[in-house]
């Protein structure tokens, strides 16, 4: 019996000891989310981890420069959204930061009342989940005009600071764009 009450004691306090810990990861969550309600994707970049952007970077990149010399109006459109006020040579020397906010700027023009509407919304972080002591999942839930979603973001913990991943896989979004500049 005493054995039992023990185990549960050290099931407990674990289980203090493990929610404690992740106030880092929900304050980096947070901060990221706040800078991507505000539409300000250069500063939710901030809290993503370097090395995902920079895979994003090398294999999108190329795709959007290459696009350049296409004279369809939709390219030119995309291209125009990803590149903001970015103009000939300089856009060779987009950082793996411009290519996100880029990237960011185009899923926000596809459905801009969403994205306006998303600094009201509500956001609730509904528990995190460490499979490891690097990795971390926050579940979380948003609430927008009375209907609300849930999702999660993956993080990861290196050179001890906490990051957020990018969702997508690099190469299968620059397939994307890719087909779509072939399309155009």
């Amino acid at each position: 019996m005493k054995q039992v009450l023990l185990i549960a004691l050290a099931l407990t306090v674990s289980v203090v000891v493990h929610a404690a810990n992740t106030k880092p990861i929900e304050d980096v969550f947070q901060r990221y989310w706040s800078a991507y309600a505000r539409k300000d994707a250069t500063k939710a970049a901030t809290d993503v981890l370097p090395s995902d952007l920079e895979e994003m970077k090398a294999a999108v990149l190329p795709i959007f420069l290459g696009a350049q010399s296409s004279k369809a109006k939709e390219a030119q459109e995309i291209l125009g959204l990803f590149f903001g006020r970015t103009v000939g040579k300089a856009r060779e020397s987009f950082s793996a930061v411009d290519v996100y906010a880029g990237l960011n700027r185009l899923v926000m023009a596809g459905d801009p009342q969403m994205f306006d509407s998303l600094k009201d919304a509500s956001l609730t972080i509904i528990f995190v989940k460490t499979p490891s002591a690097d990795e971390a999942e926050v579940h979380f839930q948003i609430m927008l005009r009375g209907a609300s979603d849930t999702d999660s973001e993956k993080l990861l913990n290196k050179s001890g600071r906490w990051w957020v991943r990018v969702k997508d896989d690099p190469q299968e979004t620059a397939a994307h764009f890719k087909q779509l500049f072939a399309k155009s």
